[in-house]
């Protein structure tokens, strides 16, 4: 069963497919392990060795969005092919984070602040400097990154308390509490 590929020509020579966006069909892949762990990579925005985050962070943040992302581009390069309006896997989605941030859920545990914390001290990576797996320049590098890390839940107004045994808690939280 074929359903019919409605095209547009445009003045470009670009062709122009419409899609349905309220008809969805599956294809399956079977991919090697590395082109799954590379793509997945690029959708969670994780580091890639020898590439910057920056040059993909465009890219959609779900699996079959990124597939479809190349597929696209790849479409459009080679054959000068393209879809009417987007699929919408090619939409960015808003991450688990942000659902938890716009409702002011929790961010972390007890146990993830306390890291972030002991992160921040030098303390915490003594024992790695006098083995020699890090230097202290490393060191230093890692503390500013913890440092920026809590800086970033506080803007959100989401504060980490020194108190190993303080739960992290919003600012509106706090506010009521006073």
């Amino acid at each position: 069963m074929t359903e019919t590929i409605t095209k547009t020509p445009t003045e470009a020579g670009t062709i122009k497919f419409n899609i349905n966006n309220e008809k969805k069909s599956p294809i399956l892949l079977n991919v090697e392990d590395g082109v799954k762990t590379l793509l997945s990579a690029m959708a969670k925005k994780e580091e890639i060795d020898g590439v910057s985050i920056d040059a993909y962070s465009h890219l959609p943040n779900s699996l079959t969005g990124v597939i479809v992302y190349f597929v696209a581009q790849g479409l459009k390069s080679e054959f000068n092919l393209e879809f009417t309006e987007p699929p919408v896997s090619l939409k960015q989605r808003g991450s688990a984070l942000d659902k938890k941030v716009a409702g002011k859920k929790r961010l972390l545990t007890r146990e993830q602040k306390n890291h972030i914390i002991e992160k921040m001290k030098m303390s915490f990576y003594e024992n790695d400097i006098a083995s020699g797996k890090i230097n202290v320049e490393e060191a230093m590098t890692s503390i500013k990154a913890a440092f920026d890390e809590k800086r970033e839940f506080e803007k959100m107004g989401y504060i980490l308390p020194e108190a190993k045994t303080a739960y992290p808690h919003w600012l509106e939280e706090e506010e009521t509490k006073n």
